[in-house]
């Protein structure tokens, strides 16, 4: 692996001497590490997740959060999964070889993220078979190449359709003009992580450019002990080297004009430490296998009257496979992926300063959505249900006043294996003064069957063709109080309630299927501090309350924290920056009934520039500093009752700006 490293870097050294000699002048005040973004800067970036269009976080029909690559950057995250993990209401849970995203006390173990809807630069990366999205390692994804990621809670179904139930992530790359030339990167960390980087843009004559990242990362893993397992037959519990990782990644774009071209790919190999699916404990041939290939085409035009017309094409490939040995003889495996293409049409016609009506039409046609098994005897089982979505969808903004815009918005989801959906949303925006703005928000969001739930049978789940969409309904009130020049405030009151959840069923055969089985509701309250003075230290602050319940059982539901706080602490100086964040959680309830330990776990990020102008960067970064010992629940597939996370574990990047 050192030697794919040395020319992973290497191969970033020659990109940047090729484009050096015509870049040079127009990168040459850029060499510099980026400033803390101020209050004001933050505040006034426009995302376009929320509503399909250019706008601030306050104009936004939702509550939003945004992170800019500097806050990424200060605070050293290495995945999304590290990101998100300390955005407010948001928790996650690893069972050491998926990471699931909980929001506002709802994450059902084992969901594969398919409650959540994550966009990469608007392309969705929710595949077709499972629904799920990659969140933690298996997306890995260079942290210099993000210009932001614009985080949407709440139903977002009236603009994407499935899966956006409980919010939208869109991970936003940089273009020409905020890329800093060329970064090149490598870090070597605890457990034998090691890592390489790199991510460029040039100009293609006057109109054009191009953009391009990529990250290598391996990691070999410590053993990890399971006192479900401890006994003389399996290792005395200890599960040896199997807790290793290989990823790849990469991202790039073409613009010419008003043309962007995109293609990203991902791949990730994990072993698997902890018997999942009734593997045979501590056995090295146990892995899981996840790769991603993705490209969109999007053009767009202005034309007079305020009236702008965009299209996308777009097309994705995903293969899943894992190896689950049962005994010492051929191992049990399975596996399946999606292909699909797809194509989006959208205007935006702003009749006047007061008022803008969006209305869009998709179809997304799958072309293969399958899952196979390959059992020990060489018999082999295979399932392919493609399916195919069209929908149209409509927002209307308009001002009502200086201080009161009313937001109404709908879309009508046809689905060609299943029942349709009509997810409206509606939004009203006041701002008593500039410094305070308040939002009472409605909205319905579905996620549909996945081809796993209820189109494909397997040795564990028999299909179940009747199976209708999940279906939840959010109210909100929101505000967003700006005290001074250096601090925003903001809180979130919510309730939500979902029907025809999907869930396990158990049949009098004993077999298992997916069913609408139960309903579930809950409500919460969050609020946010975020101090960002011209001084050298800054600091942010959250806590969420969030209970939600079964409603047939009335009990909270499992893997449910009700009580999450971040805070973080920021200081610089000198071209040192040091960050240091403490996350406490309460207890979850697992399957099995006793809930996790509440934790407090705190990490620590110093970076150091050794000259203003060097383009060197020093970064040490530090998880879990006091080696908490905490857990998360496990899912059905796992003897243990909650998977222990990891401990102390720190990392050093090396990176240099050309």
């Amino acid at each position: 692996m050192r030697s794919v490293l040395r020319a992973y870097v290497t191969s970033g050294t020659v990109c940047a001497a090729l484009m050096q000699p015509c870049a040079q002048s127009a990168w040459a005040q850029q060499a510099a590490p980026p400033q803390s973004i101020s209050l004001d800067s933050l505040l006034s970036t426009r995302i376009s997740a929320a509503s399909k269009y250019q706008q601030t976080a306050a104009a936004a029909p939702a509550s939003v959060t945004i992170l800019s690559s500097d806050d990424l950057a200060q605070r050293g995250y290495r995945t999304l999964q590290e990101v998100l993990e300390n955005v407010r209401g948001f928790y996650v849970s690893n069972d050491r070889n998926f990471a699931y995203l909980g929001a506002r006390g709802f994450s059902r173990p084992s969901d594969y993220n398919n409650r959540i809807l994550l966009l990469v630069d608007g392309h969705t990366l929710n595949d077709r078979t499972w629904g799920g999205a990659p969140i933690g390692s298996d997306l890995p994804l260079n942290m210099d190449a993000i210009e932001r990621i614009e985080i949407v809670r709440g139903p977002g179904s009236s603009l994407y359709g499935t899966n956006a139930m409980f919010g939208i992530v869109n991970i936003v790359t940089k273009t020409l003009a905020r890329l800093d030339g060329v970064i090149v990167g490598g870090r070597l960390g605890s457990a034998g992580l090691r890592e390489g980087s790199v991510v460029a843009g040039r100009a293609l004559g006057k109109t054009g450019a191009f953009t391009v990242s990529g990250l290598m990362s391996q990691l070999d893993g410590a053993d990890l002990y399971y006192p479900e397992f401890d006994t003389p037959q399996t290792s005395s519990g200890v599960a040896r080297g199997l807790d290793w990782e290989r990823s790849v990644g990469g991202l790039g774009a073409v613009t010419v004009g008003n043309v962007v071209a995109r293609i990203g790919y991902r791949s990730r190999s994990k072993g698997i430490p902890t018997a999942a699916f009734g593997a045979a404990f501590n056995d090295p041939r146990a892995q899981t296998v996840d790769e991603t290939f993705w490209g969109n085409v999007a053009a767009s035009h202005e034309f007079d009257g305020g009236l702008r017309l965009t299209g996308r094409l777009y097309a994705d490939r995903y293969r899943y496979s894992g190896v689950y040995p049962i005994d010492a003889g051929p191992a049990y495996s399975d596996g399946g992926g999606s292909t699909g293409v797809g194509g989006e049409g959208l205007m935006v016609w702003e009749a006047s300063s007061r008022h803008r009506l969006t209305v869009g039409t998709e179809l997304r046609h799958g072309l293969r959505a399958d899952y196979y098994e390959l059992f020990a005897d060489g018999s082999r089982s295979r399932d392919d249900a493609p399916a195919t979505t069209a929908s149209v969808f409509s927002q209307d903004e308009v001002q009502l006043s200086d201080a009161l815009t009313f937001v109404g918005g709908l879309r009508w989801d046809r689905h060609f294996r299943h029942s349709s959906a009509l997810s409206p949303r509606l939004a009203i925006l006041f701002a008593p003064t500039r410094a305070t703005t308040i939002k009472a928000l409605y909205g319905e969001a579905f996620r549909a069957p996945s081809a796993a739930e209820a189109d494909i049978t397997t040795t564990y789940y028999t299909r179940n063709a009747a199976l209708k969409p999940e279906r939840i309904r959010t109210l909100e009130l929101s505000v967003d109080h700006r005290v001074g020049a250096p601090l925003l405030a903001s809180g979130s009151l919510y309730r939500y309630h979902i029907r025809d959840l999907i869930d396990q069923v158990e049949l009098p055969d004993g077999s298992v299927r997916y069913g609408n089985a139960a309903s579930a509701s809950g409500a919460g309250a969050e609020v946010e501090f975020d101090f960002r003075p011209d001084g050298p230290v800054s600091a942010h602050a959250s806590y969420a309350l969030q209970r939600a319940r079964a409603e047939l059982l009335g009990q909270q539901l499992t893997n449910s924290p009700e009580q999450i706080a971040v805070v973080t602490l920021t200081a610089k100086r000198r071209g040192v920056r040091v960050s240091g964040l403490s996350r406490y959680e309460s207890g979850r309830r697992t399957i099995s009934g006793p809930s996790t330990p509440a934790f407090i776990r705190t990490d620590a990020n110093v970076t150091w520039s050794p000259a203003a102008r060097s383009g060197a960067e020093v970064g040490l970064r530090v998880t879990n500093l006091f080696d908490v010992r905490y857990e998360t629940p496990g899912g059905v597939e796992h003897v243990q009752r909650a998977i222990a996370q990891d401990g102390r574990a720190w990392s050093l990047r090396l990176s240099w700006r050309f």
